[in-house]
């Protein structure tokens, strides 16, 4: 059986840090980005260049953990807010990003973007969360998509109450 890819490779040059989602992005995944975007922000990044050239699909949990993101980053670099930046969007990914209000509040780069030369991309290795701390990250997720987007309370409403109780019964 062929060993399956982890879900991001990533790299960092100067205070950038460059992600490559490999499959889907989700709230499968999500821990693992998370975890590896705090560590890159406490260790002074100030911009991820996401590229999703070979990412087969985005879901709530992972576009509103793309705002958080970029919503630290331009809280810890006030007077030159970068953000995170998507590249090589597929017309599928865009129209999903669009449907919450997120493509309003990151930079989506048009066309095909190719990642410097000189990075070395390294794969990061998942990382292993328990329902509770899943479910936290879901919330925080969709709180996030909420705010940005007011239209978004009729999306994920019911399902952010639903998480919410299943917590306080966990």
């Amino acid at each position: 059986m062929k060993d399956k890819r982890p879900p991001f490779e990533v790299a960092r040059s100067q205070d950038a840090i460059y992600v490559r989602v490999v499959g889907l992005g989700s709230m499968a995944t999500a821990p693992t980005f998370e975890a590896f975007a705090d560590r890159a922000i406490a260790e002074g990044a100030l911009q991820f260049v996401v590229d999703l050239a070979d990412c087969t699909g985005v879901d709530s949990t992972f576009m509103g953990l793309l705002l958080t993101i970029s919503n630290r980053l331009r809280e810890a670099d006030g007077e030159d807010p970068r953000g995170c930046v998507l590249i090589n969007v597929d017309d599928h990914a865009l129209k999903q990003l669009r449907s919450v209000g997120v493509d309003a509040f990151l930079t989506i780069k048009a066309g095909k973007t190719a990642l410097p030369r000189a990075l070395t991309l390294t794969e990061l290795s998942a990382t292993a969360v328990d329902d509770k701390t899943r479910l936290k990250l879901m919330v925080r997720a969709h709180k996030e998509l909420v705010a940005a987007d007011a239209r978004n309370r009729a999306k994920f409403g019911a399902f952010l109450e639903g998480i919410v109780a299943e917590l306080a019964d966990a």
